[in-house]
């Protein structure tokens, strides 16, 4: 395996970087520069960097760096360095997370559209609209085609018009035919998987419209890479 894959592998193993570099028996900064190589070849995401530091040592690094000089004693008590420092600081970006959470947010987003069509569409196979039909309530189809008729553009088919909130009600009126097909932990709990969506719809449009300059958090960059990882992207 060459170094560079075997940084990343460390990496999605849960290891963060002072670790890693033990781990090789090289420097710190050596790793960081095979993980950037590995950014640039569109294998990992600078957020990947940021979270491989558990919450626990994102706090240490945060208040080591509180004071006029970095703490370095607080550092190398928990197992940190002013390589970790320094990459965390540069990390600590609007721009850097905006990039990414968009992705996360837009790949998730088409996971579960794509998981309620196929759903439906093995379910109401009569006919070639039949899934539209029978498994969309006749409000939602009404609100795609009027989104449909102000679109410049048109996409060919109504249910691109569907939004997260418009999912959920699909799932919910057809809750028999996607329990077994959501992730294991909404199967008992269909209220968490609605409270959900409705919040990954919230964080979705602080995305999308940066310039209305809505607020996200940390927190809400965690959850969705939680809700991507779950729904299998």
């Amino acid at each position: 395996m060459a170094r560079k894959n075997e940084a990343e592998h460390l990496l999605r193993q849960g290891l963060y970087l002072s670790q890693i570099a033990r781990r090789m028996g090289i420097s710190v900064k050596s790793v960081v520069q095979y993980l950037r190589t590995q950014i640039g070849e569109g294998s990992l995401r600078l957020s990947d960097l940021y979270f491989s530091w558990p919450a626990t040592k994102r706090e240490i690094l945060d208040q080591a760096n509180r004071t006029k000089y970095p703490d370095v004693h607080l550092l190398s008590a928990n197992d940190l360095s002013r390589d970790d420092l320094e990459l965390f600081q540069s990390l600590k970006s609007r721009r850097v997370f905006a990039g990414d959470l968009y992705e996360h947010v837009s790949e998730a987003e088409v996971a579960i559209h794509r998981l309620v069509r196929s759903r439906l569409e093995r379910e109401f196979s009569s006919g070639r609209d039949a899934w539209w039909r029978g498994g969309i309530p006749s409000s939602i189809r009404e609100k795609c085609a009027v989104r449909r008729e102000q679109d410049e553009n048109p996409c060919d088919e109504p249910y691109a018009y569907t939004t997260l909130i418009d999912l959920v009600p699909v799932i919910s009126k057809n809750w028999s035919l996607f329990v077994a097909e959501v992730p294991k932990e909404y199967r008992t709990n269909r209220k968490q998987l609605e409270s959900d969506l409705v919040r990954l719809n919230g964080i979705r449009n602080s995305v999308m419209h940066p310039v209305k300059e809505r607020k996200w958090s940390e927190d809400d960059f965690v959850f969705v890479r939680r809700i991507r990882a779950l729904f299998g992207v």
